[in-house]
């Protein structure tokens, strides 16, 4: 059996210590809260009411229509805050995972991945509910818009799901292991979140038609072409304007950032009860 294989083995072993880790991640985050789960879905609208009130109607910002292509602004950015929100959201949190958990860790064995990955999945239950209110909106936007439509490219979205959920695990598990070893990283990373955000697509669109030599930006960020299939595919254009390339780019930066947090996270797993 392969390292890799064995890897996986040993966690299937404790998936019911990753789902109850999860569980609990989920009741504490929404612990004494009066609107509960409802925040999975509230914060998301909020946040896309203020960028759609600054961007398209204050005038003090302006979006170039051409870069919707044709999508109305306001499916445009909540299609895309609701999947930032799960990398923002779950990347900021991982960081502490092994600090909160130090008592499980320095006393109990088992897989020390089961931390950061039931992080990830607590997250995407939130990310399921998004969706499940964003589903209705979406509805109507392709009822109302001629740009819209329902069509086969819709089943690929779980795809890309994947796709940055590999990545965001791979992330979560360096990022979490190196501000076990070195605690500055939390406070690096808030202020690394805060510029992506601005270098991602997510209420603007980024193109590069008049700076072609900028293009391979796209392809080291791989939220840009990520963010770029979620509206294409809900637009009714498949892959289109985020091109194949883009969206293999990002897959397989995804791939590898999962397969290398991974194997690092793990050799380095013996070594996390001396500094928890």
């Amino acid at each position: 059996m392969s390292a890799q294989a064995s890897l996986v083995s040993e966690l299937f072993r404790y998936r019911g210590l990753l789902g109850m880790l999860a569980w609990r991640d989920i009741r504490v985050r929404y612990k004494q809260s009066v609107l509960g789960v409802a925040w999975a879905f509230l914060m998301p609208l909020v946040q896309t009411a203020v960028f759609v009130a600054i961007f398209h109607y204050s005038g003090a910002l302006k979006v170039s229509e051409s870069g919707l292509h044709g999508m109305p602004y306001i499916l445009f950015v909540l299609s895309a805050i609701i999947p930032w929100t799960l990398f923002n959201g779950t990347v900021a949190s991982s960081l502490e995972c092994l600090t909160r958990n130090s008592r499980l860790v320095t006393k109990i064995y088992f897989p020390r991945e089961v931390f950061p990955l039931s992080n990830v999945v607590a997250a995407l239950v939130d990310f399921g509910v998004a969706l499940a209110v964003f589903l209705p909106i979406y509805a109507y936007f392709v009822a109302t818009s001629p740009n819209v439509h329902v069509t086969p490219a819709l089943l690929l979205y779980p795809v890309v799901v994947v796709i940055q959920v590999l990545f965001i695990a791979g992330l979560s598990m360096l990022l979490s292991m190196a501000n076990l070893f070195f605690r500055d990283v939390k406070y690096i990373m808030t202020f690394v979140l805060q510029l992506w955000f601005f270098a991602t697509n997510v209420v603007y669109p980024i193109t590069f038609d008049r700076s072609p030599h900028l293009q391979w930006i796209s392809y080291v960020n791989p939220m840009i072409p990520i963010l770029n299939a979620y509206r294409d595919i809900l637009q009714g254009n498949g892959i289109h304007h985020s091109t194949p390339a883009g969206l293999i780019s990002a897959a397989v930066i995804s791939i590898v950032t999962f397969v290398i947090g991974w194997r690092v996270f793990h050799k380095a797993s013996f070594k996390f009860a001396e500094y928890v």
